[in-house]
């Protein structure tokens, strides 16, 4: 994890964890529910701009991700939890492996 994305994360008051065994980073974000079918997170790392150079605007605002269009599953889960991040923003912070463990409540999805 580089310096950058760990400076984005502290920015948003998240934290991450390393699992060496999968070389996977995961990353708890909080997750609300959108309707029936979804869940929203406000994603630290995509931004709503982008200037030409490949860099974010400074007033620039996060985009939300939303997960799980099928609903929940017999056993309450979502789905898989894979990153929706732009090609343009996993560029820019030079994104190792990860995933979003969403967190909402008192329940982790």
């Amino acid at each position: 994890m580089n310096e950058k994305i760990k400076e984005q994360l502290f920015k948003n008051n998240l934290i991450y964890t390393y699992d060496p065994s999968n070389n996977l980073y995961t990353i708890p974000v909080p997750a609300k529910k959108w309707n029936e079918n979804q869940l929203v997170i406000q994603c630290p790392f995509c931004y709503q701009r982008w200037k030409k150079n490949g860099t974010p605007y400074k007033s620039g605002i996060l985009i939300s991700h939303f997960h799980g269009n099928g609903g929940m599953d017999g056993s309450g889960n979502y789905g898989t939890r894979t990153p929706h991040c732009s090609p343009q923003a996993r560029l820019y912070w030079n994104l190792p492996p990860f995933d979003f463990k969403l967190v909402g409540g008192n329940l982790i999805f």
